[in-house]
């Protein structure tokens, strides 16, 4: 992941508010997953019965034997065996979807044992994932990169959210919301018109310019 040195690429949240102060308001979340600030008035729900289902299941069946470990690693073989918080999270997404509560127990397991951002001290700073795990210089397994992805991380929450409806699991929906608010937190900013940004990645990765 390369992270830009400007506003360049992101996404506007489209409602306006004053310059946050030091301490950025989070969204006020209901126990129905909705921002009370953002204009989104529907939630993710699960797409109808589609009449290539048999193909569908085929194809995670497949998906998931060649690609999935035991443990939930989802493994990018042509990437140096490596992993990546959007391979964790698609794979969730496409679990509760096909209905197959194991895999994404194992998937979202595995995230969560092994993609945290910690401190120096070894203890989570976020829900957040970092980006990409795999096998460093000297050989060790482990993060590489520090810095989570957006995209990967909302598609988490999506997953989180569609879980907890589907198998009635109410623990998801409270990782969900955590997740939300960190994301909200760690990688939203207030740009120089007003309105609230979502950027691709941690916010202190990113410079704003007057251009952008």
């Amino acid at each position: 992941m390369v992270m830009a040195s400007n506003l360049a690429g992101c996404v506007s949240i489209s409602f306006s508010e004053k310059p946050e102060n030091s301490s950025s308001p989070s969204p006020t979340i209901s126990e129905s997953p909705t921002v009370s600030e953002s204009p989104v008035t529907s939630s993710p729900s699960l797409p109808p019965s589609t009449a290539n289902q048999d193909i569908l299941e085929q194809s995670w069946v497949i998906y998931r034997q060649q690609f999935i470990q035991e443990d939930g690693r989802v493994i990018d073989y042509q990437a140096s065996d490596r992993s990546t918080s959007e391979g964790q999270a698609y794979a969730m997404l496409r679990a509760v979807i096909i209905n197959d509560p194991t895999t994404f127990d194992l998937t979202l397991q595995w995230a969560e044992e092994n993609l945290h951002r910690l401190s120096a001290t070894g203890e989570p700073t976020d829900q957040l994932w970092v980006w990409l795990w795999g096998k460093d210089e000297k050989g060790n397994w482990g993060p590489i990169d520090r810095n989570f992805a957006s995209d990967a991380d909302i598609d988490a929450i999506t997953a989180l959210i569609l879980a907890s409806r589907r198998w009635n699991r109410p623990e998801y929906l409270e990782l969900a919301l955590i997740k939300l608010r960190d994301l909200w937190e760690f990688s939203t900013i207030v740009g120089l018109d007003g309105k609230r940004y979502l950027l691709p990645g941690p916010k202190e990765a990113f410079v704003p310019s007057a251009s952008t």
